[in-house]
């Protein structure tokens, strides 16, 4: 329950003086807590400190008022827009957009409350990428990647990207060190501070909870351990991290009733992709500085396994393998229904290749498929019979 703030009481926005009308509480954290607000009539978000914490963070006013001057990245981060405060109330906020409601945690993914087919999650993803290189390119980091920072739209894929009073400029010392399980081992270890390179490990791990519904280091040293207290998450995430499925180290691999979601859900994904989580969990760990994965990195790959959806017969989404196919000589059967999967028509388009998808239960040989692989043929652009690898 709300602590600080009451339903129809009003604080000012400094710059402009307009009044903020307190609605009702939404929620609460270890920084303030954030109500629903109306300025001017306009529905808005307003995150209240709480005195306490703005002890330990003596920069946030300063850092928020950098962020508000520079102005979002895109209109997937809730930016701060401006600052709030009034008289007799203690310590100060500020507002930023509205949340909608058709945005969900991460977290609800990870308890099966929501369940987003593989478009929707190669979106999110891919929007996530992105966002995070604006962000970049801006010559800030985020430093606190988490579950509790990125929400989704599981009709969609959008996004949105909260608690920005975190981001600061790029290896500026800050007070936030990140959320546990999501700290880059760097500074798991104390060997280093949050960055923009520490940014990179968190999104990876935050990649891989969207696609994989575990964490990339929690393998059988997890499972054998029997308190899960400080020193034993040092060695899991810092000075012992093993991925999981380490193609050259084999010490950490998921037990099969502790991490099913691992082993069921790390064979769906090409090889392609799962080589680019396997650069970030053994490379990236090893040289952080030069080895981690860009987001660019992430874009391009997301973009690809977008293009790789196919259907099945049975209307579950499958991913297109070509070093699978081209290694087995036959197509790979549905995760769902175990069936072989009929490949339909393909395009390359330079290196990459796009599946000419059907809707969901329509054969691959149907005249509609059929009929669109003869258009693109027309138009002049390369295309792969369902024949070939």
């Amino acid at each position: 329950m709300s602590d600080i703030l009451k339903s129809g009481q009003t604080v000012y926005l400094e710059s402009s003086k307009s009044p903020c009308i307190v609605q009702h509480f939404l929620g609460g954290g270890t920084q303030g807590e954030v109500y629903q607000a109306a300025v001017a009539g306009r529905s808005v978000a307003l995150k209240w400190f709480y005195p306490h914490y703005l002890q330990q963070d003596t920069l946030l006013r300063q850092r928020l008022e950098r962020l508000i001057k520079l102005g979002p990245p895109s209109d997937r981060f809730l930016w701060p827009l401006e600052l709030a405060s009034a008289d007799g109330i203690p310590a100060f906020g500020y507002v930023m957009p509205l949340r909608g409601d058709r945005f969900k945690g991460i977290t609800a993914l990870m308890k099966r409350e929501v369940e987003p087919g593989f478009r929707t999650l190669t979106t999110a993803g891919f929007e996530l990428a992105h966002s995070f290189l604006q962000l970049h390119s801006m010559g800030l980091c985020y430093r606190d990647i988490s579950f509790g920072n990125a929400f989704l739209d599981p009709d969609s894929g959008e996004i949105r990207i909260c608690d920005n009073d975190n981001v600061d400029v790029n290896r500026k010392p800050g007070v936030i060190a990140g959320t546990p399980r999501f700290m880059a081992p760097e500074i798991v270890n104390g060997t280093g501070a949050p960055c923009a390179q520490s940014d990179l490990h968190s999104l990876a791990v935050l990649l891989f909870y969207l696609f994989v519904l575990h964490h990339p280091l929690e393998g059988e040293q997890e499972a054998r351990i029997r308190c899960f207290d400080l020193p034993a998450q040092q060695r899991i995430y810092g000075s012992n991290a093993v991925f999981i499925f380490d193609p050259h180290d084999a010490s950490n691999r998921p037990v099969k009733g502790f991490h099913d979601n691992a082993l069921a859900f790390w064979p769906l994904y090409p090889a392609f992709f799962r080589k680019l989580f396997t650069n970030a969990f053994t490379a990236g760990i090893k040289d952080p500085q030069n080895s981690r994965v860009r987001e660019s990195e992430w874009r391009s790959a997301l973009v690809c396994l977008r293009d790789s959806i196919i259907y099945c017969a049975c209307g579950k989404e499958n991913f297109y393998d070509a070093d699978a196919l081209r290694a087995s000589g036959k197509p790979s059967r549905c995760w769902s229904c175990n069936n072989e999967l009929r490949l339909p028509y393909r395009m390359r388009i330079g290196n990459n290749i796009v599946m000419l998808r059907s809707l969901p239960g329509l054969p691959a040989d149907n005249p509609a498929t059929r009929a669109s692989s003869s258009l693109i043929q027309e138009m002049g652009h390369f295309w792969i019979n369902p024949a070939e690898g």
